[in-house]
């Protein structure tokens, strides 16, 4: 008896991983890579203070949960050490904001701007103090970005080179993250219905608020609030 069609095709790790975010969250994750890639791009060619490349990994988390905005991190993250293998050991970072993205989305601190304004903090304490111990630890103070130089300087001042990474790390990345963050609270309030339903934690942003309109009828004083 052939019962080869009656088992079902094995799927892969990832797959496995993912069983139950959906088709679109599946969809959505190249989507958030190049996003992260596009904006870092950006940053770099208008030779911003900041990295703008986390913009996707957050943005996938608020939508789909914080193990696809890892994903989309780790992958971004592994995808430019190719070209930068330095750039491997901050894969932790990517991966941790991700995680945080779907967490603050689940208790909705994304849904408005004043609460996603608070979300500023962690996210940056992420990026610039995680980020910062991974350039002390692994890289001994002195990774290979741009920042490196300011650390340098500080240090041949006479500030502490631990220090030193720290104080020029996080003004920056706190920057970064507050100019990320007003992105992704605009892109999910111009994400269409018909998409949020479709993801795990869409449905967190189908409430959004609107403005009252004021209706005057003619030659009243009378006016209808709607």
């Amino acid at each position: 008896m052939d019962v080869t069609a009656d088992t079902p095709p094995r799927r892969g790790p990832l797959a496995r991983l993912l069983a139950g975010y959906g088709r679109l969250t599946l969809f959505l994750i190249p989507i958030g890579i190049a996003t992260n890639f596009i904006g870092g791009q950006i940053a770099s060619l208008l030779k911003l203070p900041m990295h703008l490349d986390s913009i996707g990994t957050i943005l996938v988390g608020a939508l789909c949960g914080g193990l696809p905005g890892a994903l989309v991190g780790l992958l971004s993250n592994l995808i430019n050490a190719i070209t930068a293998p330095p750039l491997l050991p901050y894969a932790l970072v990517s991966i941790l904001l991700g995680l945080a993205a779907g967490l603050f989305s689940r208790i909705g601190a994304l849904r408005t701007a004043g609460k996603a304004a608070l979300t500023v903090i962690p996210f940056g304490l992420i990026g610039g103090g995680v980020g910062s111990l991974i350039t002390i630890v692994v890289f001994g103070g002195l990774g290979s970005s741009g920042v490196s130089i300011i650390i340098g300087a500080l240090h041949a001042l006479g500030l502490d080179l631990k220090l030193a990474v720290f104080v020029s790390t996080l003004p920056t990345d706190f920057l970064d993250k507050a100019l990320t963050v007003a992105v992704v609270v605009l892109i999910l309030r111009r994400i269409p219905t018909r998409i949020l339903v479709k993801v795990p934690l869409g449905p967190l942003y189908l409430h959004r608020p609107r403005r009252r309109a004021t209706l005057t009828v003619p030659h009243d004083d009378l006016a209808l609030e709607l």
